[in-house]
């Protein structure tokens, strides 16, 4: 926020804020927060009205970018005034959203912040969107065309007890066998970190842009034909 280029006004339209009072609120770390919790709550009730089929009607889901672009600016804001707990549940909505548009590169890299954010164990509703992240996940590596490694979590997944399609809940819940989020830290597929304790944005990020290359590159080979 020191750079002079700070762009106030476009992240107070973002929270909601009015005008004249952005950059004051801003600079006040309680009063950001407060108005990036509150704009992540309308962010997810517009969400689900959206994805009820509703018509939208709150000030948020009438923003052009709404619902993936202002998901994407409220991470950033929880991310970079640091309310770590507001992160998870935003960003699996568009970790959701980049998968159903094919963007799964982007996808992989909003559930590795999902589970980044997460402390394993701490809270069952904060470990229910973790693993509804790693069942979102499977897909992503199904698209990407890496089924050894979805083949992985999926087992990994049933060995906790935690349904595949999790994340197509929008308010996902753990039944009541399902065991706590580990972390991320599995054998195989994508590698956890070197402490073994989660999975990192950086690999994640990595690991998905070579695999959705590869892919982007066979697809070429095969539009070009064996004459190209």
């Amino acid at each position: 926020m020191d750079r002079p280029d700070f762009p106030f006004q476009r992240v107070a339209r973002r929270l909601g804020l009015p005008r004249g009072d952005a950059e004051v609120t801003l600079r006040d770390p309680e009063r950001a927060r407060a108005a990036i919790a509150n704009a992540v709550e309308a962010f997810l009730a517009a969400d689900d009205a959206r994805r009820a089929g509703r018509a939208p009607t709150s000030a948020i889901a009438l923003d052009p970018d709404f619902p993936t672009g202002v998901g994407m600016a409220l991470v950033g804001a929880a991310v970079l005034w640091e309310v770590r707990e507001l992160v998870p549940q935003v960003a699996l909505r568009v970790a959701k959203d980049h998968h159903e548009d094919g963007a799964e590169d982007l996808a992989a890299s909003f559930i590795a912040l999902v589970q980044e954010s997460i402390t394993p164990g701490a809270d069952r509703e904060l470990d229910a969107t973790a693993w509804a992240a790693q069942s979102l996940l499977v897909d992503v590596l199904q698209r990407a065309g890496d089924a050894a490694g979805a083949d992985v979590i999926a087992r990994d997944l049933a060995a906790h007890h935690i349904p595949l399609d999790l994340w197509r809940d929008d308010d996902p819940s753990l039944p009541d066998d399902s065991m706590a989020w580990h972390g991320g830290a599995f054998e195989g597929g994508i590698p956890p970190r070197r402490d073994e304790q989660a999975l990192s944005y950086e690999d994640v990020h990595d690991y998905m842009n070579a695999l959705v290359a590869d892919m982007r590159r066979e697809r070429d080979a095969e539009q070009d034909g064996p004459d190209a």
